[in-house]
């Protein structure tokens, strides 16, 4: 599977009384160095387009579509992985 991965630093989110209200990633703007590229370029959806200049508009609708602008990590969507262990985030999804 073609697989999509970066790193980010996690927000935290406060209710108006000062409390912790949710946790969040930013998604950044996906390019080719975030792509397993090699998996792309045999993508039964994505290969043709893999090495063109759609590819870029091709992340950004999956960013869109799977991800949105943040992502809480209370309401992580299906087939998203985010490790929190080290002082960024790694969030990687299959396209």
């Amino acid at each position: 599977m073609a697989s999509i991965s970066f790193k980010a630093k996690v927000e935290t989110v406060y209710n108006i009384d000062d409390s912790v209200a949710y946790l969040r990633v930013k998604v950044p703007k996906l390019e080719r160095k975030h792509c397993d590229m090699q998996a792309f370029r045999f993508h039964p959806k994505f290969g043709g387009i893999a090495n063109s200049d759609l590819f870029p508009n091709a992340l950004e609708r999956l960013r869109r579509d799977r991800l949105g602008d943040y992502v809480r990590l209370d309401k992580i969507p299906e087939n998203v992985t985010i490790d929190t262990s080290g002082f960024l985030a790694k969030v990687s999804f299959d396209a």
